[in-house]
C-alpha cells in the first residue's frame, strides 16, 4: 500500500541500506559563486554524510512514465548542487532523484 507513512518508512530504510549515514541534512540550504562569480542558491532536499563523502538526494512528486528521461530534465539543479557543495568543501559522491510517487529512488555518481 502506498500510504504516505509507508513510503517514508521505506525511503528511510532505502537510505540507511544504501548508504550507512553519519548524518542526514534534511532542506539544508546552499549558496556559493559560479565561474563566473554569480550567487548561486538553492536548497537541497535531502544531504546524506558518508564516511566517503556525500550525496544529495532530490524528492519529485511528479508523474513520470519513463524516469531516466525525467530524471535527465532535473540534471542541470542537481549539477548545480553539486558544484556548491563542492565549494563548500565536500565531496560529493553522487546524487539520485526520491521518485515519490513511484516509491523509487534513482542514483548517479559523479
Amino acid at each position: 500500500e502506498h500510504t504516505i507513512e509507508n513510503c517514508v518508512v521505506s525511503f528511510e530504510q532505502w537510505l540507511t541500506q544504501h548508504f550507512s549515514p553519519q548524518a542526514i541534512h534534511r532542506e539544508l540550504p546552499l549558496l556559493g559563486l559560479d565561474e563566473n562569480d554569480s550567487v548561486l542558491s538553492g536548497v537541497a532536499d535531502l544531504v546524506v554524510e558518508t564516511k566517503d563523502g556525500v550525496w544529495i538526494i532530490d524528492h519529485k512528486s511528479d508523474q513520470v512514465d519513463e524516469p531516466e528521461v525525467a530524471f535527465s530534465t532535473y540534471r542541470p539543479q542537481l549539477d548545480c548542487y553539486v558544484k556548491l557543495l563542492q565549494s563548500m568543501g565536500h565531496n560529493v559522491l553522487g546524487y539520485g532523484i526520491n521518485w515519490i510517487r513511484r516509491g523509487e529512488v534513482m542514483i548517479e555518481r559523479v
